[in-house]
């Protein structure tokens, strides 16, 4: 049997204990590491949930786990403790961290939630690409994917670059955050005074070059631009280049945001079970 697209032993290890022991009362339940395997054949392949392949179970039921699970926070504590791993091992930087914003075009089978759920809610609009959202990302210096946020299509993304930001909290072992890293690297899109004035008082020393037009206007001191730091902006789309590998978020069919939502973040655990399960180990 193929297991292109399943957790190895050493992955599922990682994340087995987010999950309570099976309960010998009640209607007996599925494996998780099989209904998770099956979420991330979704991920992988963009396939319509009734395609799921035998082997996983019924689909409606893994399905039905899987919407259970993001309202349960499961997937979120999941993100959590592999974060607080990669932060114990080392493996986050927290000298530069880079943000920048990609299309995803929608399906047409994104469109119809709920009438009380506007597209706006659901972060659904319409811009020169197309109909989709925006995700706008935050990445470590090293590409890892740390936070996100989704917001209509026809978004400016210095809109919502503070949010973004905000919700990058990488958890230590003493129980709090760090929230902020030394360098943020960006495109000439998050040029402006009050994002600027928000990373001075958050003590971040911003990495953005200034638009031409701005540049005329500004008087005092000129802004120097910190190329050493602004060369490695690019590992952000690099990310984006990788996230898009997987179908289900090159393209969103999914009504609801936070469904949406929980397939980036299974996609950011896949990375980071990447980093954590690599033999680094010196080679004699």
């Amino acid at each position: 049997m193929s297991r292109r697209y399943q957790l190895t032993d050493a992955q599922w290890g990682l994340i087995e204990p987010q999950f309570p022991s099976r309960s010998l009362i009640g209607r007996p339940t599925r494996e998780p590491r099989q209904v998770l395997d099956g979420i991330l054949w979704i991920l992988h392949t963009g396939a319509p949930w009734r395609d799921l392949p035998e082997r996983f179970g019924p689909w409606n039921s893994v399905y039905n786990t899987f919407r259970r699970w993001q309202d349960a926070g499961r997937i979120d504590a999941i993100l959590e403790a592999l974060q607080l791993k990669l932060n114990e091992e080392g493996l986050i930087n927290f000298d530069l961290w880079c943000l920048d914003g990609s299309n995803v075009r929608a399906s047409k089978d994104a469109a119809g939630a709920r009438k009380k759920n506007t597209s706006m809610n659901q972060a659904l609009g319409r811009s020169r690409g197309g109909f989709g959202s925006k995700i706008h990302l935050v990445t470590d210096g090293h590409g890892l994917p740390l936070s996100f946020c989704l917001s209509p299509g026809q978004s400016a993304e210095i809109s919502y670059a503070t949010s973004a930001l905000a919700m990058a909290r990488i958890p230590t072992s003493s129980g709090r955050y760090r929230t902020r890293p030394a360098h943020l690297a960006a495109d000439k899109a998050y040029s402006s005074k009050a994002f600027r004035a928000e990373l001075r008082r958050r003590r971040i020393k911003a990495v953005i070059p200034q638009r031409s037009n701005q540049q005329r206007r500004h008087k005092g001191r000129p802004l120097v631009l910190d190329k050493v730091h602004y060369r490695r902006r690019n590992v952000v789309e690099r990310c984006f280049g990788w996230l898009k590998k997987f179908r289900r978020f090159s393209t969103r069919y999914e009504k609801l945001a936070k469904s949406f939502a929980a397939f980036i973040k299974l996609a950011f655990c896949l990375r980071y079970l990447r980093e954590l399960c690599v033999d680094r180990k010196p080679a004699f």
